[in-house]
């Protein structure tokens, strides 16, 4: 069902992830109510709705945002006063290891602060183009908290930072590249250009290669959607005893030439918002799994058993549409009679009468034969049979029309309620409430999410799930058309349904043409001397016994019966209708895969709470699925 876009307070469209956020938000309110999982997912949200703001806002006016990220005392500020030649302004940006106000704030280095400056989380430092390192293009600086820091509002703070740089310079001291902090910085700057710095290297050596290899290896495989830059090595000029300015000098022209390299080679930040966006959509998603399956293992699993039922029961329902045995056999070998039926012209008369008549007798020819030499029992058990393969027909095709809709309900009761009972008391001791209870919603604006467990349920004695298959219409006309174009594929030809015709009109009038003829040139020479002498006798016209008639059609109507029968026969052989029940039972399956990946064919619910807890415990395999 698609929804209409419904535009917020400033007019603006939400575009799809911040509709998604929002579900999950709402969802949330509606299953976990103010539980603590509860608070975290919306902190979560909240968090994410922050990050992606960041990315999208543009606050730099579009100039290039560097942001320097590392953990505390690993020299981060230090690279970053190399961008500056004034020294007044460089004297601004303190030290991440002095504990002072300003390590707690997001420090803006550049022309112009950014727009919608917050004071109290960050600071502005004015320094003009002049007064920076050329790059090429405008950029501003962002001087981050140490990511070690383990206050939240500090840790808040360096996240909006790495969602809102295009480059990222991850700093690292040499005694620390394999710390496991260099991956989670790593993992928070997916999508963005990374140039890895190493500070503070004493010695050139092999352990250094092979650490500096597995540096860059870990942050390719922690953001594989980042672009990753080689890692610049800066020396420690304190035991090298080489002088600052030199190691400075040689270590700002590494990291401006590896930036220009990169936006180069990729287009500029700006093309990689996407990508960005993407990543941040994938953390989401991957840290909201793991919350709640950390902290709700048991609803997790209940949740995750209605779903593979759920998943499993549209295939089951579907593959039950079609039937089997009898009354598809019979829906078949009707289908094949009625074409060739179709097939044969009325001109061949009275052959395609007879063949009209031997369709609906089709099984009791046995007993039609005996009937017509007077068996009064044969008579009315050819009637009986002709009337069961009527219905046996009828019902075959029922069976492909309506099979579905007369399954689905019992199977989804029988399947589904007791998954549905248990999450359900899953749900009520996750709230702390007795099993009787009714489940209350802590949170007053859910509106029409409200619900409560007194609401009718699938499964007897355990209250039901309310849930619908959806795309019933589709299967079924895919099965008419499947049913159709096989029958079709095995059917006898046109050609030959008019050679058959051709044949048993030959043959009827073959053995009936002697006593017609015979009357006919009787009559016409009576008429004749009638005509001719102006008078007549009426004995002199023929006079046929009516026995005889009866006698001449019957001898007739028999050899040709026969022969029809065994055009019929041939119509609907074994191996025809074997060829066609398989190609059906294959093509009916390929059918319903199709529509299951479509996600036309799919089990809905209409419990806005089961609907609510399924959305979201089932990220995690949306997130698979779109990754494979």
């Amino acid at each position: 069902m698609s929804r209409t876009l419904v535009p917020d307070s400033d007019g603006r469209l939400p575009d799809p992830g911040e509709l998604f956020t929002r579900r999950v938000r709402r969802a949330a309110m509606s299953v976990l109510g103010d539980s603590e999982v509860g608070r975290h997912v919306r902190q979560l949200c909240d968090s994410h709705d922050a990050a992606r703001d960041s990315i999208l806002s543009q606050r730099s006016a579009g100039a290039l945002v560097v942001a320097f990220v590392g953990a505390t005392g690993q020299g981060k500020s230090w690279v970053l006063r190399q961008f500056l030649t004034d020294p007044s302004t460089a004297a601004a940006i303190p030290s991440g290891n002095n504990l002072d106000e300003a390590t707690e704030r997001l420090i803006w280095v550049g022309a112009s602060p950014p727009t919608d400056l917050d004071h109290r989380q960050e600071r502005f430092v004015h320094c003009g183009p002049d007064r920076m390192y050329s790059l090429g293009l405008p950029y501003v600086l962002v001087d981050t908290p140490g990511s070690t820091d383990d206050r939240r509002h500090i840790a808040e703070i360096a996240r909006r930072a790495l969602a809102m740089a295009g480059v990222l310079v991850l700093v690292t001291r040499r005694d620390q590249m394999r710390s496991s902090v260099v991956n989670s910085l790593a993992i928070a700057s997916e999508g963005s250009i990374v140039i890895p710095v190493v500070n503070a290297v004493r010695k050139q050596d092999d352990a250094l290669a092979a650490d500096t290899d597995s540096l860059l290896a870990r942050i390719r495989h922690a953001a594989p959607s980042s672009v990753v830059a080689a890692p610049i090595l800066i020396d420690d000029f304190s035991v090298l005893e080489r002088s600052e300015g030199d190691v400075a000098d040689k270590a700002m022209s590494e990291i401006a030439q590896r930036i220009a390299d990169q936006i180069s080679s990729t287009g500029g930040p700006e093309t990689r918002i996407g990508s960005r966006l993407a990543a941040q959509e994938l953390c989401f998603r991957t840290e909201l799994q793991r919350l709640l399956g950390d902290q709700l293992p048991s609803l997790t699993l209940a949740v995750q058993r209605l779903r593979e039922a759920a998943d499993a029961l549209p295939r089951e329902i579907a593959e039950s549409l079609i039937g089997g045995g009898p009354p598809l056999r019979a829906a078949v070998r009707s289908r094949l009679r009625a074409n060739l039926l179709t097939d044969t012209d009325a001109i061949w008369f009275p052959y395609r009468t007879i063949l009209g008549v031997l369709s609906l007798t089709s099984g009791a020819w046995d007993r039609v034969v005996l009937s017509l030499a007077g068996s009064l029992p044969s008579l009315i058990g050819a009637a009986w049979t002709s009337a069961r393969n009527i219905a046996a027909d009828a019902h075959g095709t029922r069976d492909i029309r309506d099979g579905l809709k007369r399954r689905a309900a019992a199977i989804v009761a029988d399947r589904l309620g007791p998954l549905a009972g248990r999450f359900r008391a899953e749900l009520k001791r996750l709230h702390g409430q007795a099993a009787g209870e009714t489940i209350a919603n802590s949170t007053a604006n859910r509106g029409d999410f409200a619900m409560t467990t007194d609401e009718p349920m699938i499964g007897s004695g355990r209250g039901a799930v309310v849930a619908d298959l959806a795309g019933i219409d589709v299967l079924q006309e895919e099965s008419q058309r499947i049913f159709d174009d096989e029958v079709q594929r095995v059917a006898v030809s046109d050609r030959f349904a008019m050679v058959g015709a051709l044949l048993g009109t030959l043959v009827f009038w073959l053995l009936m043409a002697g006593p017609v003829i015979t009357l006919y040139r009787s009559y016409g020479d009576a008429s004749f001397n009638a005509l001719r002498n102006l008078s007549g006798d009426l004995s002199a016209f023929p006079h046929p016994d009516l026995a005889m008639l009866l006698t001449s059609l019957l001898l007739s109507l028999l050899p040709t019966a026969i022969f029809a029968m065994l055009v019929i026969s041939w119509a609907q052989t074994r191996w025809r209708i074997d060829r066609a029940e398989a190609s059906i039972r294959d093509n009916h399956q390929a059918t319903i895969r199709r529509l299951q990946q479509d996600r036309v064919l799919r089990l809905r619910w209409d419990d806005p709470l089961l609907a609510d807890a399924e959305f979201l415990l089932s990220v995690n395999a949306d997130r698979k699925d779109a990754t494979e």
